[in-house]
């Protein structure tokens, strides 16, 4: 006997019930949007405009806006980054510094909260992550395939934390809050990418973003240069010092999306940012740009070749003979078009360098001295998060960088003076995981679209590695929130690897 199944008996709602209720539910909205309004202004016109005031309504915003919408966060993040500074350029003064994202709202504002809009942002995103899973409204959480190397590094840098305050004495709280920043980011960054981004419009918005903010970086690089060049003074540096690492990823990526033979919208638009980004690589005079960028290529030639060898031969073929003699030709020469075989030439002959480029490779062996010195005085635990590290011989001090007593230019080593040798090695576990797992999915997955997308996380830690040994670059907001999005695309990539040989299988 067949079992009698109960329906419900009422009948579907009318497309026009349906159509009332939702304009009632948006002129509820909307009134309750201009009650609001209206006292705000109220209170601002009562308070005389007291900034206090500002903050609720625009965290009730983000809130609001997170809850519907919980992938604008990690893209105005991600975008941020790009965009905006994170510290001044000296002797230049862009809109892009005047935002002061990255800076904590105490040091531009009478709001006494030590923590930035960069900071706030990352975490209403996670609660409003939170807050959606609690409801169903997310898929459990994912870590990922380099999900546990990347919270390990993240964790061990808050042991160091504990170690900086246990450890007393001179302790700065300011410092260790930024110092914790940059790998707190990366865990943030990359946890959010992991859970959000499923499909391929977010993948996509998010490579659009990097292209298209690279190279209004770009624009506005080159724009400073033409305003010193008709200025009163010369200046050390048009861009950012970070702003090379998403340069060279440009860069990288528009040589791979060539080799690949793609020829969609996304690889136009980075053929056409490229002779932009060129043109600013050369007028930042960054030795570590061009040394990181060299470093990309050379893998990235490694990886192509065993996908497209004729291509890559014929393409880095020809590109070697041409670097070659423009080697032999650019040698002695100074100016701008000399400024790619400097770093070399200054590699091989110290005695050809600048003024400049000799007292910064001054202080930075002096820095490396004293790295030595309190890694063996402290080889365990490092200094802790918030200490100074220790000095042996006392180098000049960096008026424009107030943290330089805490971070160092080798921000590898820093690593290790800060959240230990577990963190150090941590750091190279999460290295060595994301390049294995980066190179198999280049191999597996099957279009050369995905193929580009894979590139992304194995180009972007070869420059980001080669610029930290020379530079803050573990230290920067704005470089560990793009690594930790771009890492965490490896989740995406790996479903579609999945998908491709379930569908193989089946």
């Amino acid at each position: 006997m067949i079992g009698q199944s109960a329906y419900a008996t009422a009948p579907w709602p009318h497309s026009d019930s349906l159509a009332r209720a939702g304009f009632r539910i948006r002129l509820v909205a909307a009134i309750a949007v201009v009650l609001l309004a209206g006292a705000f202004a109220a209170a601002v016109v009562v308070s005389d405009g007291s900034p206090y005031l500002v903050a609720p309504f625009a965290a009730a915003f983000c809130g609001i806006a997170l809850l519907v919408w919980p992938r604008s966060g990690l893209y105005v993040l991600f975008g941020a980054a790009i965009l905006l500074e994170e510290w001044g350029i000296a002797g230049l003064n862009p809109i892009t510094t005047e935002t002061h994202f990255f800076q904590n709202i105490s040091g531009y504002s009478a709001i006494p909260i030590r923590l930035s809009m960069a900071d706030l942002l990352a975490l209403l995103a996670v609660i409003a992550w939170g807050l959606r899973r609690l409801v169903g409204a997310n898929p459990p959480a994912r870590l990922g395939p380099i999900g546990w190397p990347v919270f390990a590094y993240g964790a061990l840098f808050v042991v160091g934390l504990a170690v900086g305050i246990v450890r007393g004495g001179a302790w700065n709280m300011t410092a260790a809050l930024a110092e914790l920043r940059g790998p707190l980011f990366l865990c943030i960054t990359y946890f959010l990418t992991v859970n959000l981004v499923r499909k391929p419009a977010h993948v996509s918005v998010l490579l659009r973003t990097l292209i298209v903010l690279t190279a209004i970086k770009a624009v506005e690089g080159l724009w400073n240069y033409w305003q010193m060049t008709n200025g009163p003074i010369w200046l050390d540096a048009v861009t950012a010092h970070e702003d090379v690492v998403f340069f060279d990823l440009s860069i990288v990526l528009a040589v791979g999306a060539y080799v690949l033979g793609l020829r969609s919208r996304l690889a136009w638009l980075l053929y056409a940012s490229v002779p932009l980004i060129l043109a600013t690589e050369l007028v930042t005079q960054r030795r570590v740009g061009f040394i990181a960028l060299g470093g990309a290529v050379i893998v990235l030639a490694a990886l192509l070749a065993s996908l497209k060898p004729r291509r890559t031969a014929l393409l880095f073929g020809s590109a070697t003979v041409l670097f070659l003699a423009y080697s032999v030709i650019a040698w002695d020469q100074q100016g701008l078009l000399a400024q790619p075989i400097r770093a070399i030439r200054g590699a091989i002959d110290p005695g050809s360098l600048s003024a400049r480029d000799l007292s910064s490779n001054w202080w930075r062996e002096l820095e490396e001295s004293n790295i030595a010195y309190t890694i063996k005085q402290l080889p365990i635990t490092g200094v802790g998060l918030g200490q100074e590290y220790l000095f042996e011989r006392e180098p000049p001090p960096l008026t424009s960088f107030i943290y330089w007593r805490y971070m160092t230019h080798d921000a590898v080593l820093w690593v290790w003076l800060k959240a230990g040798v577990l963190g150090f090695a941590a750091f190279w576990a999460l290295v060595a995981q994301a390049a294995l797992v980066g190179a198999r999915l280049f191999k597996r997955l099957p279009t050369a679209d995905l193929k580009l997308v894979a590139l992304a996380p194995m180009m972007l830690l070869v420059i980001q590695v080669l610029f930290s040994t020379v530079d803050l670059g573990l230290t920067y907001s704005r470089n560990m929130i793009v690594l930790g999005v771009v890492l965490g695309l490896t989740a995406y990539l790996s479903r579609r690897a999945a998908e491709v040989a379930g569908a193989r299988s089946a």
